[in-house]
């Protein structure tokens, strides 16, 4: 009788175990989750991406910093309008950002979108905070029949 009411003992004791076991386990993966999702949205807020529509009404405002970051050829076809043209591959590409206000939101544009999530990416190096790049670039801009000056 004394042997049954240890071996009870041992497995109630290893069935304790597994369900603490499982429930920390749980609790740890909740937590690196948590921690996931904070770190991914305090990324998320510097560079986003917006449509054609919200970009207009945004970036098309006085005094937004509207940057195009296109070859010299293709800005010549048309640009949108008070943005400044800061050719990526130009050798005062550093100094023009510097022209920037990290304090306030930056619009950037190119072709497709390529060129200017780099750009975003440069500008969220150089302490930059809220930065909108133009989807699909100044092509979906055209297609949705919106003005170039």
């Amino acid at each position: 009788m004394l042997g049954m009411q240890r071996i009870e003992n041992s497995q109630r004791l290893k069935y304790a175990l597994i369900a603490m076991t499982l429930c920390f386990s749980l609790w740890s993966c909740n937590e690196a989750t948590s921690q996931k999702e904070v770190s991914g949205l305090a990324t998320q807020e510097v560079i986003t991406v917006i449509d054609v529509d919200t970009f207009e009404k945004e970036a098309l405002v006085a005094g937004a910093q509207l940057v195009d970051v296109r070859r010299d050829n293709e800005w010549e076809r048309g640009h949108l309008e008070n943005a400044k043209h800061f050719e990526m591959n130009n050798p005062n590409w550093q100094s023009q950002i510097e022209t920037l206000d990290k304090s306030k939101p930056v619009y950037v544009y190119c072709a497709k979108g390529g060129r200017s999530a780099k750009c975003a990416q440069q500008l969220k190096e150089a302490g930059f905070t809220t930065i909108y790049d133009l989807e699909g670039g100044i092509n979906n801009w055209n297609s949705a029949g919106k003005p170039l000056e």
